[in-house]
């Protein structure tokens, strides 16, 4: 059985909480995502939305079903947050997007109420399963199944999917290809955006390397650090933009 606290000290850079106040600090339930690249509902709270002040605070705000990600009602302070997950406060009818800023890998942007119900998922594997369907695993630990026939069965690792959370339903997906607007997650350059230039294999025994260009400039990353957002222009808000893209 895994440990339930954790050492504040030793907490994972995407924790945005002060080290040496106190001892321990919330440790993230198994769940959409990997205690590298989540926080609790209970430091997003405290520490990010700044509207608890503690975890009895913080319970009871979920206790009273104040606070949705994804559309759906979060009871555990434990659960963890990681990007692009919508999250609701019922209350005030505010949602918010978990997206990297320069500074910060998980960071908040607060967004409109009709972009708050799509949610790009990016694809980290593709296979085959019983009765030739086609299964889908995402970023967020969602699985979709889809017929060889399926438009979205072409989809491939590195794809990102848009689902529909009120539907639960995928309309479309985005395809990791040349001059596709995209951004980088992870990495030195993370919360930076531009167009797909090229996909560079230099080694086979080294990960691919993306080249992106925004205005003039050549951005370049690792493949596992870049998120397809948009064909023509972003589906979501970013940082610095007043409204999302429509």
């Amino acid at each position: 059985m895994g440990k339930r606290h954790l050492k504040r000290v030793a907490a994972p850079s995407t924790y945005r909480i002060p080290r040496k106040i106190y001892k321990f600090a919330v440790r993230v339930a198994p769940g959409p995502h990997g205690m590298e690249e989540s926080i609790p509902v209970s430091t997003l709270l405290v520490y990010v939305l700044n509207i608890a002040r503690n975890n009895r605070e913080v319970k009871y705000i979920l206790r009273k079903g104040y606070l949705k990600i994804d559309g759906k009602e979060i009871k555990d302070h434990r659960f963890p947050v990681g990007l692009m997950d919508v999250i609701e406060l019922v209350p005030t009818r505010e949602f918010f997007r978990v997206l990297p800023s320069k500074r910060y890998y998980i960071d908040l942007i607060k967004i409109r109420e009709k972009e708050a119900k799509i949610k790009p998922c990016q694809i980290k594997r593709k296979l085959m399963v019983k009765g030739g369907r086609i299964q889908l695993t995402t970023h967020d630990g969602r699985n979709f199944l889809f017929e060889p026939e399926d438009e979205n069965a072409k989809a491939k690792p590195g794809d990102v999917l848009i689902l529909n959370l009120s539907k639960r339903k995928v309309e479309d997906y985005i395809p990791f290809e040349k001059d596709i607007i995209a951004l980088i997650v992870k990495g030195a350059k993370m919360g930076e955006v531009g167009r797909i230039s090229e996909v560079l294999k230099v080694h086979p025994l080294r990960p691919r390397i993306v080249r992106l260009v925004r205005d003039g400039t050549i951005l370049e990353t690792l493949f596992r650090y870049v998120f397809p957002i948009g064909r023509e222009k972003p589906i979501i808000t970013l940082h610095g933009e007043v409204e999302s893209g429509e």
